[in-house]
């Protein structure tokens, strides 16, 4: 029994016995004093300064070949080549394509005198539109000439014979024309003797001129009476009457 008082008091007593001075270690304590204790790493000397990058690449050549310029497109005559009439405010010399441009003088030439021609035809085509429908709306053929819409279109329907052998006429006359003219002397139209060219240059010149003018408003009159007629179905004079262009 004393021993085991003994004892209990032994124990009361370590337990208010001061605490040792010393650092306690603890899990946190520990692992800091192994980082402490570890020597520090020696950084590594930085890299020496950065190789210097590479020269510039050597300098192009100074005298470069220039890029090629881009072609520039052919300019256009602006003025009609010399002894060329026909270049009338305010289109001027009207060669929007560049054909004149491109042409030699030759060629040049050969345009003009194939406008004229183009334009002579057209001249006769308005007529052949105008007149067999007035002679078909007085009936001076009778009933069936032109029948039934009075066009002169009907024409390869009602009167295909006649149409063809019209036809043969002016393909032989042109034939022949060509084969009795040169380059250059296409338009001459053998009338000189008839006293009908002016005896003046400038007089000529314009005469020249008005053919000229005459023979494309021809070409685009007689383009008109076509599409005119193909899109109503009527002959021309009804359209004109309709439109109150004429009365008759």
């Amino acid at each position: 029994m004393k021993l085991a008082i003994l004892s209990t008091l032994l124990a009361t007593a370590s337990a208010f016995a001061p605490a040792q001075q010393g650092p306690s270690i603890t899990a946190l304590s520990a692992t800091r004093a192994v980082a402490k204790a570890a020597p520090k790493k020696e950084v590594a000397p930085k890299k020496a300064a950065a190789a210097p990058k590479k020269a510039a690449a050597a300098p192009k050549a100074a005298a470069a070949a220039p890029k090629k310029a881009a072609a520039a497109p052919k300019k256009v005559a602006a003025q009609a080549p010399a002894g060329l009439v026909g270049a009338l405010p305010p289109v001027g010399f009207f060669d929007p394509a560049g054909f004149a441009a491109k042409a030699s003088p030759a060629e040049l030439t050969r345009y003009r005198e194939v406008e004229i021609m183009h334009g002579r035809f057209a001249q006769l085509a308005v007529l052949g539109f105008i007149i067999p429908e007035k002679c078909a709306y007085d009936g001076s053929f009778g009933e069936d000439f032109l029948a039934p819409t009075g066009r002169a279109l009907e024409v390869f329907n009602t009167d295909p014979l006649w149409l063809g052998l019209t036809l043969a006429v002016i393909s032989a006359l042109e034939t022949v024309r060509l084969i009795e003219t040169e380059p250059g002397t296409r338009t001459d139209a053998k009338i000189e003797a008839l006293g009908w060219r002016p005896k003046t240059a400038s007089e000529y010149v314009n005469y020249q001129v008005r053919e000229l003018q005459q023979g494309r408003l021809a070409m685009l009159a007689f383009a008109g009476e076509v599409a005119q007629e193909l899109v109503n179905d009527k002959p021309l004079l009804v359209n004109l009457q309709d439109s109150g262009f004429v009365s008759w």
